[in-house]
């Protein structure tokens, strides 16, 4: 009855340990500052991110892609819509195409004494981004409108965006808004159709993998996160193990072996008196070494012990096999322990020695 109160008293140790690392995202019971302190700051920043997911979700759920005005002097400069929505008004500006009225004649205006109208022609001309306002007689340009919160100054660039061209008699303007391969008209043009490519966009990456492979995707996910809470709880139960020990002497249990992918690692237990004075042998890590000579497997089995504020002058015992490195008279493991602590006796494992 006594050990299994111990046991049941470890256990109820540990699993109030590994509370801190997972702590309900809320509770209606009020919580200590203790408890309050220990909570990680990841469940904070989780809760802020989808808070401002929620946030940009709603402003983006207020515009109406359907209302959106067609008639250039109506509609609102670009950089007025929240910077998360531009990209999407922006596709479906393009997808309409430039507003081209079909107006069976186009208003005169007095130009140094010459009466002078939008032709009809430039729309076939400038197809793809010439647009007329009825209400202001005046044309624009939809790829320099859609990106006039960037540096469009030369060429015209500013008149069509949004100031508005209407000097019918200078024709030939248009042709310079356009100008060469690397003008602003182009750069900006070159963005429409860059955004309109859908498999280059970020939103259609996170659609596009398959079935397979978003499987692959959570699979890897949920290893990362096993590994996590497997390495939370070895944390915690070895933290439990070495109050049980408090400082205390031990024998040392080491065996050296290779892991799956061949690389080299030894396995550390303790063996010592608990409280209720049973002998307990406790497993309390792996650790990887670069090369099996005792030298290493020394330092490896040091440090391990010094994270855990353990020492070789504790050690009342040791027990491994008999490989050279282990078992050496001159220079095996169990040699360089006795060195340090000479209470370290050393005996050969039972089950090799059958």
């Amino acid at each position: 009855m006594e050990e299994r109160e111990r046991v049941l008293r470890r256990e109820k140790s540990v699993l109030n340990s590994l509370k801190r690392y997972f702590a309900p995202v809320s509770s209606k019971l009020p919580q200590s500052s203790s408890s309050i302190q220990n909570t990680p700051r990841v469940e904070e920043n989780l809760n802020q991110v989808e808070e401002n997911h929620h946030s940009a979700k709603r402003q983006k759920q207020r515009v109406n892609l359907n209302s959106l005005l067609v008639d250039p002097k109506e509609r609102k400069f670009i950089w007025e819509y929240n910077l998360n929505d531009r990209d999407e008004i922006r596709r479906a500006y393009i997808q309409r195409g430039p507003h081209q009225p079909r107006v069976r004649e186009f208003p005169q205006r007095d130009i140094s004494g010459l009466k002078c109208r939008f032709n009809r022609k430039w729309f076939k001309i400038y197809h793809d981004w010439l647009e007329y306002s009825e209400i202001e007689d005046v044309a624009y340009c939809l790829c320099c409108y859609l990106f006039q919160d960037e540096s469009i100054h030369q060429g015209g660039g500013e008149t069509f965006s949004s100031i508005g061209f209407k000097s019918w008699n200078k024709n030939k303007r248009l042709d310079m808004h356009v100008g060469g391969p690397n003008s602003d008209h182009n750069k900006v043009k070159k963005k429409c159709e860059d955004l309109m490519q859908q498999e280059q966009s970020i939103e259609a990456a996170f659609v596009k993998p398959s079935n397979q492979t978003k499987l692959e995707y959570k699979i890897c996910l949920q290893a990362s996160v096993d590994v996590d809470i497997v390495t939370a709880c070895k944390l915690e139960t070895v933290k439990v193990i070495m109050e049980d020990l408090n400082g205390d002497y031990f024998s040392l249990l080491v065996d050296e072996s290779c892991d799956v992918s061949r690389k080299e690692q030894i396995a550390i237990v303790l063996r010592y008196v608990d409280g209720g004075e049973s002998v307990v042998e406790r497993f309390i890590g792996i650790v990887h070494v670069h090369d099996t000579s005792a030298l290493c497997l020394k330092e490896a089995v040091v440090n391990y012990l010094t994270q855990h504020s353990l020492s070789l002058s504790c050690i009342r015992g040791q027990c491994c096999d008999g490989a050279s490195n282990m078992q050496g008279h001159l220079s095996g493991l169990k040699v360089l322990i006795q060195q340090e602590s000479r209470s370290a006796h050393a005996i050969h494992y039972f089950a090799h020695q059958l």
